[in-house]
């Protein structure tokens, strides 16, 4: 899925062309009693290339954190740029692609018909692309070689209600990869799968980002895919959302499964956990919201 943006594109004049920015973004909903500060002086820097993922307790704001490098939302206060530029202008061109926790095929088209026919509606979007600087031009991808990546080469022909969740949400990876995006944001894609599928899809989804190198940030609830998948992962707290640890995941690519066997993986593992007791425990359910200077009131 590729996403379009409501509102004007307004270009940004920045030093941040190969990079995510957002500085001490804010976001609130509602007034008085029932106002809900869902981030709060978030500030993230994302590499191009890099397989970010974001993790945090349900409520934390990991969803509207993406919500606003995609242009979906607006921050009360702070910037967001994506590689230089608004997401918003970054959207109209189609520069940010979207994998949501359902997959939304059409149902009457088949898997090739599915994940060919984005790159067929954004035509017009490669012109916008190219006059941004920090769009990089990509050849274009053969759709087949990306479904045999997959694992979908004999599911090419069939219809989405022939295939099972796990083949669904393949197929919906590699129609977001087919745009070619500079950014894929990913919403808890693997949420509804079992853990086998689960970790089957992982291993295809670096393959084929291995060889995209599109940049990537994923929102997850599972400890062990945000390491296995991710260069970084980082730490959200709730209430308010606010990012607590930045964790540099250091493990040597390719990560095989056999790799969630090893000390180093559950290191990684532990020291994520041990972030995520620590935030916790700081951010009570209970208790007062500061609110920060200059926000919306």
């Amino acid at each position: 899925m590729t996403l379009t943006s409501p509102s004007a594109p307004t270009a940004v004049s920045s030093s941040t062309a190969d990079s995510i920015s957002i500085r001490g973004a804010v976001k609130i909903y509602g007034s008085g009693p029932s106002q809900h500060v869902a981030l709060q002086n978030v500030d993230v820097d994302i590499k191009r290339g890099q397989f970010v993922s974001i993790i945090g307790p349900s409520g934390c704001g990991k969803s509207t954190l993406l919500r606003l490098i995609a242009g979906l939302e607006t921050a009360d206060s702070g910037t967001a740029e994506v590689f230089g530029v608004t997401p918003e202008r970054a959207c109209a061109a189609k520069m940010i692609g979207l994998v949501p926790q359902a997959p939304a095929l059409l149902p009457w088209k088949d898997v090739l018909g599915n994940v060919s026919m984005p790159a067929k509606v954004n035509r017009r979007a490669d012109k916008l692309r190219r006059r941004i600087h920090g769009h990089l031009e990509r050849p274009a991808p053969d759709m087949l070689d990306l479904l045999g990546k997959a694992g979908l080469t004999d599911a090419v022909h069939k219809l989405p209600a022939q295939l099972s969740g796990g083949m669904q949400q393949r197929t919906a990876i590699v129609r977001a990869f087919g745009v070619q995006p500079d950014v894929l944001l990913m919403d808890e894609p693997f949420s509804a799968l079992d853990e086998f599928t689960r970790e089957s899809i992982q291993e295809q989804l670096l393959d084929i980002w291995d060889e995209n190198k599109t940049t990537v940030v994923f929102v997850t609830h599972s400890v062990s895919e945000a390491v296995r998948l991710s260069d970084k992962v980082l730490v959200m707290s709730a209430r308010p959302g606010r990012i607590t640890a930045s964790v540099d995941i250091t493990l040597p690519r390719p990560r095989s499964q056999a790799m969630l066997k090893t000390a180093e993986f559950h290191h990684f593992e532990d020291v994520i956990r041990d972030h995520l007791q620590t935030a916790w425990q700081e951010n009570p359910i209970t208790g007062s919201t500061p609110i920060p200077a200059g926000a919306a009131q």
